[in-house]
């Protein structure tokens, strides 16, 4: 390992093997280290652009706007199978249903069929019901198959349970979530919004892209700024002031959080210019892992998924389209994206749906009432302090990969003794 903190060519801290194994941890499908499945984040290194439903080279398209590009990967998964999108009324999943509804519709093919899970009403907090019928309406889409959820959903309840005994532990935690829409989505390619939250948010180095960009005047600290953004990138992770620093993760020991503060400095840190840290962030790890996870969940039912801002040519199309400042904010790019297509209201839309409490219910909190501590690293986790971190009113989501470490251990070793 290097002072940074990052690892050396070739080298890797030590990970989890395959649940048949003496310490009965998670098959290497998981593919993070110890240190990432306890703080619930993949951080080294970058992995491969996904699979798609459709052929990445008629994805592109004459037309090089991303605009354009996305309604060609949308197309191309068209001409394979009639569509669905997992739509929960947030910004991501409402750009590609409309997308998708104005691509089927020059086809001449069947509309999308929107897919949306619908949580108990007691739970306010995963409740987005008017944001979908606002879209729906907007669009004219009537193709709305809901898919009424609730305990099953579970951390360790029996969609979590299925993979997990088939395939380990997946990141992201929650990815079992959508196996019940690929069920509903039944002959169908699901399209995801994997990759919007990441690639058309504000970058990093905003202020200075606004700079170069010409759309602001420049200020004292800006010559900070420059002098940073020439510095090699492990450089400014360790000097460059972060405002909202992570904050110690309760349950990990001390050296396991001064560990994982420097990888983490050096593995969040973007390039400056926006095309390439727009490139950057759809290649990083914690963007195309739950590609892979939920193309192993499809394969698993015979069914087939897509995430279109996540194909090679779309990344490619923004990352050029936005000159040297990119957008604004989320809303300018959603605007440029689909500002003909979606209501103003939701392309504005601030607040995002929170599903804690749906995660870490019943079944996660009587499995943490009873752990006994094992299929985690003592080196890296206090126990106790984990405990406690599951059993909160509002549990860290951030402590649910290692949750379901511990239950794939107990459960491994409870069949190990039975035979």
């Amino acid at each position: 390992m290097r002072r940074d903190g990052t690892m050396r060519k070739g080298e890797r801290e030590e990970g989890y093997h395959g649940a048949g194994g003496e310490d009965g941890h998670p098959p290497p499908s998981c593919q993070l280290s110890a240190l990432e499945l306890s703080c619930g984040f993949p951080f080294d290194g970058h992995q491969a652009s996904p699979r798609l439903c459709g052929e990445r080279g008629a994805a592109r398209g004459d037309d090089s706007s991303p605009r354009a590009t996305l309604a060609a990967a949308i197309a191309a998964s068209a001409a394979r199978a009639p569509l669905a999108v997992a739509f929960s009324g947030g910004r991501d999943s409402s750009l590609l249903l409309a997308v998708a509804a104005s691509v089927c519709q020059q086809l001449g093919a069947e509309p999308p069929l929107a897919v949306t899970l619908q949580f108990e009403r007691w739970r306010q907090e995963a409740d987005e019901r008017k944001w979908q019928e606002l879209v729906l309406e907007h669009l004219r889409l009537r193709a709305w198959r809901r898919v009424a959820v609730g305990p099953e959903l579970d951390l360790v309840g029996p969609y979590a349970r299925r993979h997990l005994l088939r395939d380990g532990v997946l990141f992201p935690a929650n990815a079992h979530t959508l196996a019940p829409v690929l069920e509903a989505a039944s002959g169908r390619c699901l399209l995801v919004g994997l990759g919007g939250d990441e690639l058309l948010g504000p970058a990093q180095w905003w202020h200075l892209q606004q700079l170069l960009g010409g759309r602001r005047v420049p200020e004292a600290r800006d010559a900070l700024r420059l002098a940073a953004a020439g510095l090699p990138r492990w450089v400014r992770a360790r000097i460059r002031r972060r405002d909202g620093e992570l904050e110690p993760l309760p349950w990990l020991r001390p050296e396991a959080n001064r560990q994982l503060t420097r990888r983490l400095r050096v593995a969040l840190e973007e390039p400056v210019r926006w095309g390439q840290a727009i490139r950057h962030l759809a290649s990083r790890a914690d963007v195309a892992l739950p590609v892979r996870s939920l193309e192993r969940l499809a394969e698993r039912v015979g069914a087939t998924v897509a995430a279109p801002l996540l194909e090679p040519g779309f990344v490619e199309a923004l990352a050029r389209s936005g000159g040297a400042a990119g957008w604004r904010t989320r809303a300018e790019a959603m605007s440029a994206l689909a500002g003909d297509l979606l209501p103003g209201k939701l392309l504005a839309r601030r607040d995002k749906a929170r599903f804690n409490r749906v995660l870490f219910g019943a079944e996660s909190r009587a499995f943490a009432a009873r752990w006994r501590g094992g299929g985690v690293d003592a080196r890296l986790v206090d126990s106790e302090a984990l405990r406690r971190a599951w059993l909160a009113p509002f549990p860290d989501f951030r402590a649910a990969l290692l949750l379901q470490a511990a239950w794939l251990h107990e459960h491994t070793q409870a069949e190990a003794l039975a035979r």
